[in-house]
C-alpha cells in the first residue's frame, strides 16, 4: 500500500519526513516548479521597524502610517492584512478606523470571510489567523500585508519541545507560515497580487534562511 501526500509547502523533504515520522528510505519525492509567474506575485519590503515583543510599541506609529498608505494605494481593491496576533489586529482596527477593514474573533471567522467574498465593496480582511486554508482568488484579494514575521509563540510548551528536538524547526515553521500567507492571494496562473512585508526583521531572516525558501 502507498500513501500519496501533496503540498505546496513541504520546503525541505528531509525535514518534512522527520516531522511526520517517516523513514527517508521508505519515501520518494517528486517536485515540480510553481506554475505561477513570479512577476504576478511581487513582494515589496517596506520596513516600519522591529515588530518583536520588546520593540513593537516603537514600531506602531510607522506601522499605522504605512498601512494607511497601502490602503489608499489599493483603494479599489479587496485585500488581506496578516496580523499574526490579535494584539496587532486590535491596534490597527482602533487606530485606522477605516470601514473597509473587516475584523473577526474565533467565533465569527467564517461569517466575516463569507461577507468579504460575497460583497462588491473593496473590503480588507484584518486577521491574525488566515495564513492557511483560505482561498482569496482573483479579485477577492489583489494585495496583502504581512505586519509581523510569524514566528511560533515561544510560550507554547509544544513549540519549546520541538525546538529542543530539532534546532531547525523554528525557522522552518516560520518560513512555512510566510509562504502560506503569500499563497492566500495567488491561486491560479492568471492570478496576481502584491505582498507587502512591513517587519524589519524580514531582511535578516531572509538572508539567513534564503536557501530554505522556494526558488521562485
Amino acid at each position: 500500500n502507498f500513501t500519496l501526500l501533496m503540498s505546496a509547502t513541504i520546503l525541505d523533504k528531509e525535514k518534512y519526513l522527520k516531522l511526520i515520522g517517516v523513514d527517508s528510505n521508505h519515501a520518494a519525492f517528486l517536485s515540480i516548479p510553481s506554475p505561477f509567474p513570479p512577476e504576478n506575485k511581487p513582494i515589496m519590503y517596506c520596513p516600519v521597524g522591529n515588530m518583536g515583543l520588546q520593540t513593537i510599541e516603537y514600531s506602531y506609529p510607522r506601522l499605522i502610517k504605512t498601512v494607511k498608505k497601502i490602503l489608499k494605494l489599493h483603494k479599489n481593491d479587496k485585500g488581506i492584512i496578516h496580523c499574526h496576533s490579535y494584539k496587532i489586529m486590535n491596534y490597527l482596527q482602533e487606530n485606522i478606523l477605516n470601514k473597509r477593514l473587516l475584523v473577526h474573533n474565533k467565533q465569527n471567522r467564517g461569517e466575516i470571510l463569507d461577507y468579504h467574498l460575497k460583497n462588491n465593496l473593496p473590503t480588507v480582511l484584518l486577521s491574525p489567523s488566515m495564513e492557511e486554508g483560505v482561498d482569496l482568488k482573483d479579485d477577492y484579494s489583489r494585495f496583502q500585508i504581512i505586519c509581523k514575521i510569524p514566528y511560533p509563540y515561544l510560550g507554547d510548551k509544544l513549540v519549546k519541545s520541538r525546538m529542543k528536538k530539532w534546532k531547525w524547526w523554528y525557522s522552518y515553521e516560520t518560513i512555512k507560515k510566510i509562504v502560506q500567507s503569500i499563497g492566500r492571494s495567488i491561486r491560479n496562473k492568471e492570478d496576481f497580487a502584491k505582498t507587502y512585508i512591513l517587519d524589519s526583521c524580514w531582511k535578516d531572516f531572509y538572508v539567513e534562511n534564503k536557501n530554505s525558501f522556494p526558488e521562485e
